[in-house]
């Protein structure tokens, strides 16, 4: 499949058992542009086959990774991973919590400002550390 075509999908992709990547979008199914299928790992297409779609049925990483036989970080890295790849992989503080496919917009944005949030904690730590820098020059 080209770049950015979308592709009819011949039956609903929430009716099936089907195991795959691909999420309905207004009717149809798409392609995580940004990665090809073949660069996948076998633990990674389980965990996308694991994935459930939106919010409301989100998992925890405990879960999957009791479920994919893996440990929870490395489940978190499988979800950067992912993500760093293009796959839309949400994840949610609140309940439910846990990680799921995203299929709104609100669900996209409160990911997205979830990791800006982390990203700014991150960084006050960082400043916080960096007053004392004086004290442990480099040799």
């Amino acid at each position: 499949m080209k770049k950015g075509i979308k592709k009819a999908h011949p039956r609903a992709t929430k009716l099936t058992d089907e195991p795959n990547h691909k999420r309905p979008i207004h009717g149809f199914c798409y392609t995580h542009f940004n990665m090809k299928e073949e660069h996948l790992t076998d633990i990674e297409r389980q965990f996308l086959s694991a994935l459930p779609d939106g919010r409301d049925n989100a998992v925890t990483l405990l879960k999957l990774s009791r479920t994919l036989h893996i440990g929870k970080h490395q489940a978190s890295e499988i979800v950067a991973r992912l993500r760093n790849a293009g796959y839309l992989v949400g994840s949610s503080k609140s309940r439910p919590n846990g990680v799921y496919f995203i299929i709104t917009a609100q669900e996209f944005w409160e990911t997205v400002n979830t990791i800006k949030k982390s990203i700014q904690s991150q960084q006050a730590t960082l400043d916080a550390l960096m007053i004392h820098e004086e004290r442990f020059m480099r040799e």
